[in-house]
């Protein structure tokens, strides 16, 4: 890994073990030069799903896995639980082979788009679920009641399946998820189908969980939420891991977005659009937008509107974060060098 945070996957057979400065007992999810090719049609065309994905977790943390549909997000967790054998790798859940049935004791999944019994109830569906735990009858009603308190569908709970929304059925999931306390979580898209309450309520509910210790490991495609939520974020595009990147170590350099009803003329006003980055607009006037990387070009800019009299419409404050590393990594948009 470069200064950058690009990553380049090395083949298979020469993948080198991630060094942990935490030691092994911290790490929850080790993932090592995990690859799946996918055959289809009558000439079982081969299609590279993921290639060489590498990487650690560390235990009480959040980890997302980030990128575009199709980048290999939802094989990358299958091929971590078993659901789908991949073709060369080592996966180990605190410590043990994920092979092994007993690495997946304490492991809590919610898949992309989970699928119910419609005709039983939310109640009626974690009790089935519980019971395929082994959870006992008298813990079995508390955690259920529990975890149906935790995402916030009690009042809901006696309802049959058939009647909950999608976001309600995706509370439900992330529900069985968490029943048996697992110390990891696997969770493919759960901001899926919920509106902006129902993913702040879930945001919180998983830093929560972080925060008593709880691992995390999802996927996602919205950034925001990513960004508020991960400590660490793994940027997969097209089966290959191109960035890794720590949050708390994301440059964020202040940029001012001014909003003017046009672009000011004059000597003076050149010298100091020479100095910031004239985004929308032109001479001659009609609205116009532009951008200042320090207070002083800032306070400059504001100062030659007021004297010309041009109209301010609005100052914002943008930080560069992990929206503009994920369309940088991705080429779909340069960040801007003021």
């Amino acid at each position: 890994m470069d200064g950058s945070g690009l990553v380049t996957n090395p083949p298979p057979q020469t993948v080198e073990r991630p060094v942990s400065i935490h030691g092994e007992a911290e790490i929850a999810l080790k993932v090592l030069g995990l690859e799946k090719v996918f055959r289809s049609g009558l000439r079982r065309r081969k299609t590279a799903a993921i290639r060489g994905i590498s990487f650690l977790v560390r235990r009480g943390t959040v980890l997302a896995l980030l990128g575009h549909n199709g980048a290999g997000k939802t094989t990358t967790l299958n091929c971590i639980l078993g659901l789908v054998k991949p073709d060369a790798g080592q996966v180990s859940i605190f410590g043990y082979d994920h092979r092994q049935r007993s690495s997946r004791a304490k492991v809590g999944y919610l898949p992309e788009r989970p699928n119910f019994y419609e005709y039983l109830t939310g109640r009626e569906l974690l009790t089935f679920y519980a019971d395929l735990l082994g959870i006992s009858p008298r813990e079995r009603s508390r955690q259920v009641d529990s975890v149906l308190t935790t995402v916030g569908i009690t009042a809901r709970a006696d309802l049959r399946l058939r009647k909950y929304s999608k976001g309600m059925l995706q509370r439900l999931g992330l529900a069985q998820a968490l029943l048996g306390a697992p110390e990891l979580l696997i969770l493919d898209e759960p901001m899926s189908g919920l509106d902006p309450l129902g993913r702040r309520e879930v945001r919180d509910l998983l830093a929560g969980l972080r925060d008593s210790g709880t691992t995390v490991v999802l996927s996602s495609h919205i950034v925001p939420d990513v960004e508020i939520l991960a400590d660490e974020v793994v940027i997969l595009r097209e089966g290959l891991l191109v960035a890794t990147h720590r949050l708390d170590a994301l440059p964020r350099d202040c940029v001012y977005e001014v909003r003017l009803g046009e672009l000011p003329t004059g000597d003076d006003a050149a010298d100091v659009l020479r100095a910031c980055r004239v985004v929308r607009g032109r001479g001659g006037g009609g609205p116009a937008l532009v951008e200042s990387c320090t207070p002083v070009d800032l306070a400059r800019l504001l100062d030659v509107c007021s004297r010309t009299q041009i109209d301010i419409h609005s100052v914002q404050t943008r930080r560069h974060g992990l929206e503009d590393l994920f369309l940088e990594v991705m080429g779909e948009q340069k960040v801007p060098l003021c």
